[in-house]
């Protein structure tokens, strides 16, 4: 399910944020999830949705989205200028689910920022996004940054690797093959036909030049972190329960802190 958050900022509360705000959001659609069921959040949050020895949240969400000449950046600040912007986010959940997910987000308010700035805001509207229709190749544009990452034989520092990079396909469609299993044996989709998973069948095309975003993790804290994923228009060709798994979880890594968003290309 995906749905989209119209949001107002709640004046007189401040309209700056931090440009590094995904986290921050992270952590409020935790907690509005927890508002109506705190064990489910839970769940979530501590051990989401295993398989073998990994584990995945199996929900996204895009960057804030403006409207033309709608916010400004300066230096680590983000501006917004005509007091709204939109926010889609997408789980793997069952359709019973639906409506009681959307309502929990209904009129609520929220604040985003630091000890820098920040910015009140509240939800004005909530619509339930119908699913697109899926076929064997989709082309799609990122709405939030699609983050691949190898380890280094050197370092404990993960490498993120670019769109171009040679190991980027193989690993962008094991990590999932990976959400699709786990979805799977928690029985939120169906089997995959014989043979599906055949590598012959799954191609990732890039179709522009893609965008590098450097993102900081808990800026200012002890636990700062900086990780780099990548926005680019792309064609994918793989089994439709793959590509509804990669529309609907997201894209890649890290996904449940606003990263691998995607939509229709052309919407």
């Amino acid at each position: 399910m995906r749905i989209r958050l119209n949001i107002r900022t709640d004046e007189p509360h401040g309209n700056v944020i931090p440009v590094n705000y995904s986290y921050p959001l992270s952590a409020w659609i935790y907690r509005t999830i927890a508002s109506g069921n705190h064990e489910f959040a839970g769940f979530l949050h501590d051990s989401g949705f295993k398989t073998g020895l990994k584990q995945y949240k199996l929900f996204c969400f895009s960057q804030l989205q403006f409207p033309e000449k709608g916010f400004k950046v300066e230096g680590d600040r983000l501006s917004i200028l005509k007091g709204e912007c939109r926010l889609e986010i997408s789980f793997m959940a069952p359709l019973a689910l639906e409506t009681f997910i959307a309502g929990l987000f209904r009129g609520q308010r929220f604040r985003i920022g630091d000890k820098l700035s920040a910015a009140g805001l509240r939800v004005e509207s909530v619509e339930i996004l119908p699913n697109p229709g899926f076929s064997g190749s989709m082309k799609f544009k990122c709405i939030s940054p699609i983050l691949v990452s190898k380890e280094r034989h050197d370092s404990r520092n993960a490498e993120y690797l670019s769109p171009e990079h040679n190991d980027f396909q193989k690993i962008f469609f094991d990590n999932l093959i990976n959400k699709y299993t786990a979805a799977l044996t928690h029985r939120l989709i169906g089997a995959m036909t014989a043979n599906s998973e055949d590598d012959s069948a799954m191609l990732l095309k890039i179709l522009n030049t893609p965008r590098s975003h450097l993102i900081t993790i808990k800026a200012g804290t002890p636990h700062q972190t900086k990780i780099k994923g990548y926005t680019f228009d792309f064609e994918i060709t793989a089994p439709q329960p793959l590509i509804y798994t990669g529309y609907t979880a997201g894209f890649g890594e890290k996904n449940a802190l606003g990263l691998g968003c995607v939509k229709i290309d052309g919407n």
